[in-house]
């Protein structure tokens, strides 16, 4: 019973609001950090994408144009030439043309004897720069290089070794360059 003298009692309050506030705040938190660590994944994986599909253009242009002095090498040696076709220059000229960019080549960029030789050119905007370098007689490397982050320095570079010998030549296989 109450004692008149004593002031009423309040009545007893629930702690249960609070406790339901704190956990709804508490999911809210989990599921804002997941998503976070989700998105921040998310765009690792597209950046990782964008970079291998970049760095793709290299790998099979520089094949290609491996191949292509494999048929030109072979051809000037039943026409009784000198083996491999003579070092090119870089197409485009300088790296910054395709520093963290695409370039489009006009057909005069690979009016050079070895490119026409091979029949290799590229109608499409690329991100590397090709260069048919000769090293002997027999031997030379197919390079490709870019700068596809825009720093100014090859950061990523495809080479393939072409040799002939006695009327046949081969291209080895695509692998980073220095």
């Amino acid at each position: 019973m109450n004692d008149p003298s004593l002031p009423p009692l309040a009545p007893k309050k629930s702690n249960t609001l609070l406790i339901v506030l704190l956990v709804v705040g508490g999911l809210l938190v989990v599921i804002v950090g997941v998503v976070g660590v989700i998105a921040a994944l998310g765009i690792h994986g597209a950046r990782k994408y964008v970079a291998t599909a970049k760095t793709s253009e290299g790998k099979v242009s520089v094949a290609a144009l491996g191949r292509a002095m494999v048929s030109c090498g072979e051809r000037e040696s039943l026409d009784g030439s000198s083996g491999l076709p003579s070092t090119t220059t870089w197409v485009p000229a300088t790296l910054t043309q395709v520093s963290a960019k695409k370039y489009q080549s006009a057909p005069t960029d690979w009016d050079q004897p070895a490119f026409q030789c091979g029949h290799f050119s590229m109608m499409s905007p690329q991100y590397f720069q090709y260069r048919w370098e000769r090293t002997s007689a027999n031997a030379g490397v197919a390079r490709a290089q870019a700068d596809l982050d825009g720093d100014g320095s090859a950061d990523s570079v495809f080479e393939v070794d072409v040799t002939c010998s006695g009327g046949s030549c081969s291209a080895g296989p695509v692998r980073i360059g220095p």
